[in-house]
């Protein structure tokens, strides 16, 4: 078993199960040096990881699904049916996207959802969406402040879409991130449209600047459904997710308590890199969007 320890002295257990040695000695390096987790066990199986929940404590398990022997659906399904962990949050980091596993991590139990990228090297916004859903869904102290952040509360309706949509243009220029504007406005559509339709509930926008692109996400009120299809053939419904995930550099469900938050990230593409100071300067305010 590796174990890695952070600066963080009393801060969250993580338990990542990754039977990859390269993935996960650099997930548990990047988890424990953000500053948000105080230490990082890694088991690469089922069995190895009940172990270590009936002998160590942990605030936190981030999943593969791929695992050798039992799955890790399998470990999700016995997390939940105990009476010792049925409430221990659970992150689900897998490259196996396809709209049917979503939903079925979640029918399980699944907390969120992380798309896990193809390489070790862009592990950076899978971290931080980790870091993020512990943050805003357990622990509102835990993650740094400072982030640029634009939260927009929108009703269940066509407008809203739209309203959603132009905020999110206005945003990304006011950054100086116009080169990923037109994606981030049509990945946003297609997420908002997705919680108006099938959700029917009120939404919120939270749009956040990121050190090299941006971060938009849609919650909604209802937790676990998500509707995802095929960019194949002619009809519209389900394609949202699927054209977000050809689009965007990284996205991810997240299931919490008040319903659930999907989002995506893309970087900018014009090579720049400001920083958080110069761009908020130039943000627009939350009255004018």
């Amino acid at each position: 078993m590796l174990a890695c320890s952070g600066f963080v002295q009393h801060g969250p257990r993580v338990l990542l199960v990754e039977d990859s040695a390269t993935s996960a000695r650099a997930m548990a390096s990047m988890l424990v040096e953000g500053g948000v987790f105080a230490s990082v066990a890694v088991v690469g199986d089922v069995d190895s990881a009940l172990a270590h929940l009936h002998t160590d404590p942990v605030d936190l398990i981030v999943l593969d699904l791929s695992l050798p022997g039992r799955q890790g659906i399998d470990l999700l399904t016995d997390v939940r049916a105990s009476a010792d962990w049925d409430e221990l949050p659970v992150v689900v980091l897998s490259g196996l996207t396809d709209a049917a596993i979503v939903q079925r991590t979640f029918e399980l139990g699944a907390n969120c959802f992380v798309r896990k990228p193809r390489r070790v090297v862009e592990l950076a916004p899978s971290v931080r969406a980790i870091e993020d859903f512990w943050g805003r869904h357990v622990d509102p102290n835990a993650v740094a402040k400072g982030r640029s952040v634009f939260q927009l509360p929108l009703a269940a309706t066509a407008a809203s879409v739209r309203e959603a949509r132009d905020t999110v243009r206005r945003l990304t220029a006011g950054w100086g991130m116009a080169s990923i504007g037109e994606t981030a406005e049509l990945c946003t559509s297609e997420l908002a449209t997705n919680a108006v339709l099938h959700a029917r509930s009120p939404v919120l926008l939270v749009v956040s600047l990121q050190r090299d692109g941006v971060r938009v996400e849609v919650e909604d009120e209802s937790p676990g459904q998500v509707a995802a299809g095929s960019l194949d053939g002619d009809g519209e419904s389900g394609r949202g997710l699927a054209l977000v995930d050809t689009l965007s550099d990284y996205w991810g469900v997240e299931q919490h308590q008040a319903g659930k938050s999907v989002w995506f990230e893309l970087r900018r593409t014009d090579g720049r890199d400001d920083g958080h100071d110069d761009a908020r300067d130039d943000a627009p305010d939350e009255g004018s969007a």
